[in-house]
């Protein structure tokens, strides 16, 4: 029983540190560069079942790209909007709640949101335009 308590332990710490490498402070983006990588861009992210394709559009303005401004079923509309302040970017959703993230991960991605040092979403894309993702 000892045993199983103490094997139990390592691997939830291995766990959990690597869940949270991608949140430290040497891989945030911040400034212009995290300006730079939202202002104009879709994210492209998944978490379970959930997947995004969000347009960060000029003015703030959050839009889902769904399948595209076109479609007559499930086009792109705005679903709230977005900021940035302090380093950490707020997405505030019509009708809904708002979260704010860091963003983490090398020039080029993918990258991690992150809140309050925990790796919410892992392997984001962002993507140049107002575009769909792949």
């Amino acid at each position: 029983m000892k045993r199983l308590m103490v094997t139990s332990l390592v691997l939830l710490a291995g766990i959990s540190g690597g869940a949270m490498a991608d949140c430290n402070s040497n891989t945030k983006v911040t400034g212009s560069k995290l300006n730079l990588l939202i202002t104009g861009n879709t994210v492209c992210a998944a978490r379970g079942a959930e997947k995004w394709q969000e347009q960060h559009r000029a003015g703030g303005a959050l839009w889902d790209f769904k399948k595209g401004p076109t479609d007559k079923v499930d086009p792109t509309k705005q679903v709230g909007t977005w900021s940035i302040a302090s380093n950490s970017v707020t997405y505030s959703y019509t009708g809904g709640p708002s979260y704010t993230y860091s963003v983490h991960g090398p020039e080029g991605g993918p990258y991690s949101f992150c809140s309050s040092g925990a790796e919410i979403v892992s392997g984001a894309m962002f993507l140049p335009g107002s575009s769909s993702c792949p």
